[in-house]
């Protein structure tokens, strides 16, 4: 594999650039103050905690990059699209219809959650036979001509913290107009997260998760579906002079939430290590997440046709073990009702390459926090890896890995071996 090596001149020079997105900005603020006052102020705690340990290894980049490139010449990355994902969404809606009422919501925010849920679902079903047709169409399109690159960013790491400090103190800003309430307003927020000024490009996925698990002393392995909703990058911004000459640093927001799920039991006692499914009707959630985050994306050069950016990020995460395993050790796990639940700041590095229509990105996410409603002060920590391609505004497949825990001792954890999802790109998503 050849390495390209890119030297970034322009480090000095983004210590003073001001913002723009200042719409993006304002939901983030509004989504911080869904928290209560004590989570709020956790959030800035361990985002502080966060600034002074996270690291990004430009390697792993590129490791998952070849990952990525790899499932381009299967034929079904993401596996086959079946009636098993329809049977999916379906259980998700009742699982959601089931608890959302006991969550302490207003009913007007869960009529509105129920809704949204419900209009993504007839979106699916409608583009059902596109989206299981759409990798084979355009599997050809989906070739990089720099795929036996391996990318090396001279000053990455002054650069990444240069941008972060940036994003910190907008973030610091926008957030001190805003107090935290608690939830409320979902019809607002929603109107903004599906606002094609703000993310012009939402994308349906489907595919498939490989997983290893561990509950206590039990560990077993899972093959998952996987439902994904939520932006497309497009890191094509240009950094600009404004009033002053002050250099504006481009920046894009993004979001997403996924949920793998099997038809079948979950392992409730030591004994069965591996959970496939057992054909059932039943629907199990896995794994469940989502993010929000603020990207800033400069320019950093050229090779030829093909353009080049860094990536910094800064944002919130949430991630979800399903499984209660409630026969698994009492007393021990007899507080286990199951969705533990984590939350907390979440930070990133990575760069992206564009040739045309074709634009390819690898990112490196941090979060650290803790478990709601955990009995015990539970710790929530992830480290998530991911490589994307899109190709035009028609299709975006992504190859993720990652490891996530919920506790101490790795009693609660999850280590993603692998994810694979084909996305379609769809104008319809925008409310």
């Amino acid at each position: 594999m050849k390495k390209l090596i890119i030297l970034v001149f322009s480090t000095i020079g983004f210590a003073f650039i001001t913002q723009e997105a200042t719409a993006q900005w304002g939901l983030f603020s509004s989504l911080l103050s869904q928290l209560d006052s004590a989570t709020y102020n956790q959030y800035f705690n361990n985002l502080g905690q966060l600034d002074t340990t996270w690291s990004v290894n430009q390697l792993d980049g590129n490791d998952v990059l070849g990952n990525l490139y790899d499932e381009l010449n299967n034929p079904f990355p993401g596996g086959s699209l079946d009636s098993s994902y329809l049977d999916g969404l379906n259980g998700g809606l009742d699982m959601l219809a089931g608890g959302l009422p006991g969550l302490g919501l207003d009913p007007a925010d869960v009529d509105t959650l129920l809704g949204e849920y419900g209009h993504v679902q007839d979106i699916f079903g409608s583009n059902f036979d596109s989206l299981g047709g759409l990798f084979g169409q355009y599997q050809d399109s989906l070739s990089f001509d720099s795929t036996n690159w391996a990318v090396t960013i001279i000053g990455f790491d002054d650069l990444t913290e240069i941008n972060l400090n940036i994003l910190q103190d907008t973030l610091g800003m926008v957030s001190g107009t805003t107090l935290p309430t608690g939830p409320g307003d979902f019809a607002g927020l929603i109107g903004q997260l599906f606002n094609s000024i703000l993310f012009p490009d939402l994308e349906l996925a489907f595919g498939t998760q490989t997983s290893s698990l561990k509950y206590w002393g039990q560990s077993y392995s899972a093959n998952s579906k996987v439902i994904r909703i939520g932006s497309v990058p497009r890191f094509n911004r240009t950094t600009k002079k404004g009033h002053l000459n002050i250099v504006r640093l481009p920046i894009e927001a993004s979001w997403h939430i996924e949920a793998s799920w099997n038809l079948g039991r979950s392992p409730a006692i030591i004994g069965d290590p591996v959970h496939n499914g057992d054909g059932s009707k039943e629907f199990n959630p896995l794994l469940l997440s989502g993010d929000f985050a603020m990207m800033a994306a400069p320019g950093i050069g050229h090779w030829g046709n093909t353009s080049f950016h860094i990536i910094t990020s800064l944002g919130m995460e949430f991630g979800t073990y399903s499984p209660a395993h409630q026969d698994y050790n009492p007393p021990f796990t007899s507080y286990n009702q199951g969705f533990a639940t984590g939350y907390g700041p979440q930070v990133g590095g990575g760069f992206s390459m564009t040739t045309g229509p074709l634009t390819i990105y690898s990112l490196a996410t941090v979060a650290h926090g803790g478990v709601f409603h955990a009995v015990l002060p539970y710790r929530y920590n992830a480290m998530r890896f991911e490589a994307g391609m899109r190709f035009g505004n028609i299709i975006n497949v992504r190859y993720s890995t990652g490891h996530v825990t919920w506790q101490d001792n790795d009693n609660r954890r999850a280590d993603i071996k692998n994810q694979v999802t084909v996305g379609i790109i769809l104008q319809e998503l925008h409310h």
